[in-house]
């Protein structure tokens, strides 16, 4: 009986702040703390601590996994649009970009294994967020890691106006705006040869013979999508 009382807590695989992190950030308290040690675990630790994990495999669950409770967030949320505006917003919210936003926004680079070197690992985060959720799906199943999901991420972090405000396709609306009225435009789009510290583009649109926008980027897609914006702006 003693020594049952006096038996000694078995050690936890996880830091006391990674377990602090899960439950005020995310509301989980783990119970196979491997899966959690595995989906903060990237590749490039792996490889120079000889580990026998990364969290790949898992990634690609969570992957699935958000796309869905997206998907079912978005159709409750829109009950009168169509399925190509939601697929369209589904996809800029799971983006790796954003799901590196949403990584960040609640800290979790603090808590990724990976090595740090020059390299530039550029869905680092968004691709660890996946892995841990398709831990927290594996851990506590589906309706704790959707409740998870929509409480702590998509309720306080997910702005959808700003989405679909950054990822406005202008040139396309100024395309369709000017066909109702049947007139012809184009764009003359060329590096900007007077740019001395990086390579930049200078679009300008031309209606009846007549520049009606201009813009400036890094790329000529930055900068056509910068013209049609002014352009749109003076309509």
């Amino acid at each position: 009986m003693l020594k049952f009382l006096f038996k000694k807590k078995k050690l936890s695989k996880l830091s006391v702040k990674f377990e602090s992190f899960l439950n005020s950030k995310l509301g989980i308290k783990p119970s196979r703390e491997d899966l959690y040690l595995e989906a903060i675990t990237h590749s490039s630790f792996k490889n120079i601590q000889n580990k026998s994990f990364d969290n790949e495999r898992l990634e690609f669950l969570g992957d699935a996994f958000i796309s869905l409770i997206v998907a079912k967030y978005l159709f409750k949320l829109y009950p009168k649009k169509q399925e190509g505006y939601l697929t369209q917003l589904r996809a800029k919210i799971v983006s790796r970009d954003h799901l590196n936003k949403l990584g960040s926004s609640i800290g979790l680079e603090d808590f990724i294994l990976y090595q740090k070197s020059a390299n530039n690992y550029k869905s680092l985060i968004g691709n660890t967020f996946e892995a841990l959720y398709g831990a927290i799906l594996i851990d506590l199943g589906f309706e704790k890691a959707q409740k998870s999901f929509e409480e702590f991420i998509l309720r306080p972090h997910l702005d959808i106006e700003k989405i679909i405000l950054e990822n406005r396709d202008y040139k396309s609306e100024l395309l369709i705006h000017f066909q109702k009225k049947g007139i012809k435009i184009s764009f003359e789009t060329l590096k900007d040869e007077k740019s001395n510290n990086s390579l930049q583009f200078i679009s300008n649109i031309i209606a009846n013979r007549k520049k009606i926008g201009l813009g400036k980027g890094s790329s000529k897609k930055i900068a056509e999508q910068s013209a049609s914006k002014n352009a749109l702006n003076e309509i």
